[in-house]
């Protein structure tokens, strides 16, 4: 079991130079169609030795879809307000509510899962909402800081998380975050996401945190140490080494823990780990931390009556 991980490493290794070289063969025969000149395909196939290090940058776990490193356009990326400290933000120790979200957009037919799915004019209400009621979206890390540090936060804080890495988190969550100058919380899988390296690097910059929802979304509970170190551990190393960010915080898969669990993401390295018991996070539970599922039958009203209660 041991010598596992880097078997994979190696045949990942393999696949994902296959993929570069089959991107690099279909972007040189274009250009050669393109131009019409066998002179010119030569010299396109020195430019396309420049293109070919940038696809260097695409995830060698294969969890993203192959953008590689380069942006998509129309997105800006200079951070949000709230991606730093405000004026009118203080000292906090108390409870802070984290929601959670998952598919944004209406759920298919054949959904498994169909109450994971929030339609996009609930979620737009939601947000707005939140910003009527003074609330301010945080990411978890600017709360530790809080928590356990000398960081500040708003008047009345919010950690608005998402999981897994489905595509319009980036599509359509972004922007709507964006419009009220916040920032949220990517709980990314580190293979089989949706969303392409650029989007997640375009979240970054707008100052979202990137935090690890393990490899494969497994449940945890039922793994040997090996498997389970490889998922805690492992998902980690892939998400720091792709991204070059801390990646301070965990999630656990459908809230599934134990104590071998805990154990196993406080020897990872991680800060703190986020559960689906509801309720508010509380400084005293770092790894046991407390959120609002937010579902597609929760609506404005549901969200309100969450928050309020709190």
């Amino acid at each position: 079991m041991d010598d596992q991980p880097d078997r994979r490493s190696e045949l990942l290794a393999r696949r994902e130079a296959r993929r570069r070289e089959l991107r690099r063969r279909r972007r040189l025969a274009a250009i050669a169609i393109a131009l019409g000149c066998a002179a010119l395909v030569a010299a396109a196939a020195v430019l396309l030795d420049s293109v070919a290090s940038d696809d260097s940058h695409s995830s060698p776990s294969g969890s993203l879809l192959p953008h590689g490193g380069k942006k998509e356009p129309g997105h800006a990326e200079e951070p949000v307000r709230n991606a730093t400290p405000q004026p009118d933000w203080a000292p906090h120790q108390g409870p802070v509510p984290i929601v959670e979200y998952h598919e944004i957009g209406p759920a298919p037919a054949d959904a498994p899962y169909p109450e994971l799915y929030v339609t996009r004019p609930d979620f737009h209400r939601q947000m707005d909402w939140l910003e009527r009621h003074g609330f301010e979206a945080v990411t978890l890390e600017q709360v530790e800081r809080a928590w356990y540090g000398d960081g500040t936060l708003p008047p009345k804080p919010v950690v608005i998380s998402f999981d897994d890495g489905y595509r319009p988190q980036f599509t359509y969550a972004l922007p709507e975050l964006r419009r009220h100058g916040w920032a949220g919380v990517l709980n990314l899988k580190a293979e089989g996401s949706d969303l392409y390296t650029s989007n997640v690097e375009a979240m970054i910059d707008a100052g979202w945190e990137l935090s690890s929802h393990t490899i494969d979304h497994s449940d945890l509970t039922t793994l040997d140490a090996a498997a389970l170190r490889r998922e805690v551990a492992g998902s980690r190393q892939i998400l720091r080494r792709e991204y070059g960010v801390p990646v301070r915080d965990f999630c656990y898969p459908a809230g599934r823990y134990d104590e071998t669990v805990i154990a196993a993401v406080e020897a990872a390295g991680y800060t703190a780990a986020t559960s689906e018991v509801p309720g508010y996070a509380e400084r005293d539970e770092p790894y046991e931390l407390a959120r609002l599922e937010i579902l597609g039958s929760t609506g404005l009203d549901g969200l309100a009556a969450t928050l309020t209660a709190g």
